[in-house]
């Protein structure tokens, strides 16, 4: 854990994000590889099945990651306390309670399945692809929650690199598994569903080797403690929010651009969404890697580490907005041609990609100040960044601007609403998180 206490030089504090980025952008491919063996072997509505049923990944993840998050800070900062026992038992009953949520969510996602298809737009022509991709992934709520949850865990153990390793482990099985399955076998999103399910299956089997056998965070003998349990739900929920954010956007996506271009349109929101995921999560990467560093030095009481930890984390989400700007429009048109040829969805596809790519400039500070938030503890602000930027303006903005701009209103609901969050969630940052820190290493 010496990145958490050591003075690092800025090539340094990469090196230490290489492996969180990384395995976020692993991550993001488990869907994206789903839609391009299915867009290439299936065709563009299995293609637009695929994106009725991400709702349903987004809460599994938005789960995983709020428990993740909000129980890694606290973690964090008990092992900067030296309280190695309280962390174990906070790890162990945080365990537990993810168990029980996942399964719970597989017994009502199988018991209401075609309802809950429906509910999210799903047409009666998409519905054959979408009910046997939806009943797989349903099935794989377990592996999927512990997955996610024992990646972020052992960036709090200090191990980002066994991170990295799950999810590098888990896309490769992605790629094997769903060229078997969909392009030799032809069993379209429903051999998708399996390649994603097994590939996650056998990384979430590698997070629970390494905390069985390695990790400095041990399972014990559970202390239920609803406190811990609280304190992780509102400390995560602006993760949750992050997380399950594309769920939310892709649902209201769906419901409007059915309205206009029909099944079409709702291929070329997927194909818009894959790339928003894989740019994001160079942002979630650097967010996830250093709230450990912070949650422990606010524990160890290092206010000047937190601050070295911050500017690092600036200017590296500086340099990447500009690089991916530039990416998703001098790029975009062949990273479209991946999935479809020339075409009705190409062409609504790069007129989207146009409106939507200034997101980038915007979401990646506030996705960082709302993870840094989480690791001082304090949720509330956290929450609202996350609510403004994932649901409150979302929501706002995709209301009226259709309605002034038409069909261009939709691609720029997402880049509005980041923008007036980030607005905010500098002025958060100003006003609450230097002098939060310091009132926090005072107490100590």
């Amino acid at each position: 854990m010496k990145y958490f206490k050591e003075k690092m030089t800025y090539f340094q504090f990469i090196k230490y994000l290489v492996p969180s980025v990384m395995t976020m952008i692993f991550l993001s491919f488990y869907t994206t590889i789903d839609g391009f063996f299915v867009s290439k072997y299936a065709g563009s509505d299995a293609l637009a099945g695929i994106n009725i049923v991400i709702p349903i990944t987004c809460v599994t993840f938005g789960i995983a990651v709020m428990l993740a998050t909000g129980s890694g800070a606290i973690i964090g900062d008990k092992l900067g306390r030296k309280k190695e026992q309280e962390a174990n038992e906070i790890f162990t009953f945080i365990t537990i309670v993810l168990l029980i949520f996942a399964i719970l969510f597989t017994i009502a996602g199988i018991l209401f399945l075609e309802p809950i298809c429906i509910f999210l737009g799903s047409s009666e022509r998409l519905l054959e692809h979408v009910l046997p991709y939806a009943y797989v992934i349903f099935l794989g709520s377990v592996p999927m929650s512990f997955k996610l949850f024992f990646e972020y865990l052992v960036r709090t153990d200090g191990k980002p690199d066994v991170g990295m390793i799950m999810s590098l482990t888990g896309l490769i099985l992605n790629v094997i598994f769903d060229y078997i399955l969909v392009a030799v076998l032809g069993l379209g999103t429903l051999g998708a569903a399996w390649g994603t399910t097994l590939s996650i299956t056998v990384s979430m089997l590698i997070g629970l080797g390494y905390f069985l056998k390695y990790s400095h965070i041990k399972f014990c003998r559970p202390r239920i403690n609803w406190k811990v349990l609280f304190k992780s739900c509102t400390n995560g929920s602006s993760e949750m929010l992050t997380e399950m954010s594309t769920g939310i956007t892709t649902f209201l996506f769906n419901l409007i651009i059915m309205q206009y271009f029909g099944e079409d349109g709702v291929a070329a929101v997927t194909i818009i969404m894959y790339i928003y995921y894989f740019f994001i999560a160079v942002y979630m990467g650097i967010a996830v890697a250093s709230a450990p560093i912070v949650s422990y030095n606010v524990g160890s009481g290092n206010y000047e580490k937190i601050k070295e930890t911050t500017r690092y984390s600036f200017i590296t989400i500086a340099i990447s907005s500009v690089l991916i700007l530039a990416i998703s429009l001098l790029y975009g048109r062949g990273i479209i041609h991946l999935f479809v040829g020339d075409g009705n969805v190409f062409y609504l596809t790069w007129n989207a990609l146009k409106l939507f790519s200034p997101v980038f400039l915007f979401i990646g500070l506030n996705v960082f100040l709302s993870g840094y938030f989480t690791a001082l503890g304090n949720g509330f602000i956290s929450a609202l960044i996350s609510s403004l930027r994932s649901l409150i303006l979302v929501v706002l903005f995709i209301l009226i601007l259709p309605k002034l701009l038409g069909v261009s209103g939709v691609w720029m609901t997402m880049p509005m609403a980041e923008a007036v969050t980030f607005f905010i969630a500098v002025y958060l940052y100003r006003a609450y998180g230097k002098s939060y820190i310091k009132e926090t290493v005072r107490s100590l």
